[in-house]
């Protein structure tokens, strides 16, 4: 009996002290991940953080500032005082170095009284907001289980903002974000929104079932997965007659980090139904909206795919032509980008936010740099874009639009010179494959197919029309009929008689 006693005071010694220890384990692991943040993000900027220590609990609050490199190119006036200095340079007006503006010899300074009471806030300091995580120190987190430390992060406002959102949203909070770091560097991130209705000004009604997204990762996110579920949102007009439900919307998700900030792996979004009337009544529904995303790589190189489509949709407009769509599906991808080069190119799109710059043209200037420098060198490597299939299905039959555009050949030389030194690299060869009889459904649907057939531009096969479009070494084929290129000349003299034209 006396060993239990005295291991359980162990325990409940233990216990009681680790929290303090494990709280500063929790401070060095937050402040780490803090800097690996804004590394990963460098469109952020921490401007303060705190740390307040406790025995159980502690405190941090951090304030952040957003694209603080880019504030001097978007500040007006700075802007202001560059046109009026090109404005006079152009004019003649001032020697070089001299004040672009100068005060008339007569012009009186303002007077105290009439000076604005305060300074406006610079736009730095508008992009700023800040953040205060209440700190639940380990190893015993209550229902969350074991762990370093669980974290609750509030959006800190002012109270003017504060009123404004409690009466829209009511005193619970529209939005909960809480964080459970685990002991061997893991953490997974919990967004809730709890479910309610709110009437904003009166003049519509929302109201929503709880909506939970979690994202876990890896220590440093070499791994991450996503899962959310929003069950039902609802909008209706109190003073029209519009109307809004969406139901069962799903998030899911993995990734694994291949290099740098490259991922494979797929991405999921699903919106079971969406159903909706404006103040006309004229009503909309739409099953099964999907977009779909993976990336693989694969001997050095990366293939990205998406996929973009809906199940059944139904709307008094389509009714009215007597069409029914059962599917749409818009899906592409990519393959053969070298995936060093898109390393490196994805690299270049995260290092912009972090250059300095102090004008509009300079914005352009480092927005488009990893354009003009990776996206050059991944055509070496000769990309595709697939076109899987763009089309629709409907009770008749389906259409859709197949095939692959590549660029074979490409240098660095030719992108510098233009599109123009482009189009003779690129190779395409399209199919368009359509059923007649959905054809038929459609206002002038057959008169149209007819016209395709006699001109050539459309084959019958059975009960479907085909057109197969062949792009190569600049020449263009529909169904192995040269054709003409506006601005590119006409088909090989070979097949008119005729000498090609030259290019316009």
């Amino acid at each position: 009996m006396k060993k239990i006693v005295i291991v359980v005071v162990v325990l409940v010694v233990a216990l009681l002290v680790a929290p303090w220890g494990v709280g500063k384990v929790a401070e060095k692991r937050f402040n780490d991940d803090l800097d690996w943040l804004v590394v990963q993000a460098p469109y952020l900027k921490i401007v303060e953080r705190k740390w307040t220590r406790g025995w159980f609990k502690s405190e941090q609050v951090v304030t952040f500032e957003a694209f603080s490199a880019w504030m001097d190119a978007v500040n007006p006036k700075p802007i202001e005082d560059a046109m009026k200095k090109d404005a006079a340079d152009a004019a003649g007006d001032v020697e070089p170095g001299e004040p672009a503006v100068a005060a008339a010899p007569d012009a009186i300074p303002p007077s105290a009284e009439e000076l604005p009471a305060g300074e406006p806030p610079k736009l730095s300091e508008l992009m700023r907001f800040t953040v205060r995580n209440e700190v639940l120190h380990g190893p015993v987190l209550g229902l969350s289980g074991f762990g370093i430390a669980r974290v609750n992060t509030h959006l800190v406002m002012s109270e003017e903002t504060k009123k404004m959102v409690t009466g829209i949203f009511g005193p619970k909070e529209p939005l909960e974000i809480s964080t459970h770091l685990g002991f061997l560097g893991g953490a997974t991130a919990t967004v809730k929104s709890e479910g309610r209705t709110i009437r904003p000004e009166g003049k519509a009604e929302i109201t929503w079932e709880t909506f939970k997204v979690s994202v876990g990762a890896s220590r440093k996110a070499e791994r991450f997965d996503v899962e959310g579920k929003w069950p039902k949102l609802e909008i209706k007009g109190l003073e029209d007659k519009m109307h809004f439900v969406m139901k069962d919307m799903t998030i899911d998700g993995d990734a694994t980090r291949v290099r740098g900030d490259l991922y494979d792996g797929v991405f999921n979004f699903r919106i079971a139904s969406l159903s909706g009337a404006g103040s006309d009544n004229d009503q909309v529904e739409i099953v099964d909206l999907h977009y779909v995303a993976d990336s693989a790589t694969k001997d050095g190189f990366t293939s990205l795919g998406a996929k973009f489509g809906t199940g059944v949709m139904k709307s008094q407009q389509l009714s009215a032509l007597g069409v029914e769509f059962k599917e749409v599906h818009f899906d592409l991808s990519m393959h053969r980008l070298h995936t060093e080069t898109l390393e490196k190119f994805v690299a270049g799109l995260k290092a912009m936010y972090a250059k300095p710059v102090t004008n509009a043209l300079e914005i352009d200037k480092v927005m488009f740099a990893p354009f003009k420098e990776q996206g050059a060198e991944l055509l070496k490597y000769d990309p595709e874009l697939s076109i899987d299939r763009i089309g629709i299905v409907t009770p008749e039959g389906d259409g859709y639009l197949k095939g692959v555009i590549k660029l074979k050949g490409a240098t660095v030389e030719d992108f510098a010179r233009g599109n123009m030194s482009l189009v003779g690299k690129i190779h395409a060869d399209l199919t368009i494959d359509v059923s007649e009889k959905m054809i038929q459904k459609f206002p002038n649907g057959s008169t149209a197919a007819g016209g395709a057939v006699d001109s050539g531009y459309a084959e019958r096969k059975g009960e479907r029309l085909v057109c197969r479009i062949i792009f190569a070494d600049g020449a263009l084929t529909i169904n192995g009929k040269p054709q003409a290129i506006p601005g590119l000349g006409g088909p090989p003299a070979e097949a008119t008689g005729e000498a090609i034209r030259p290019a316009e």
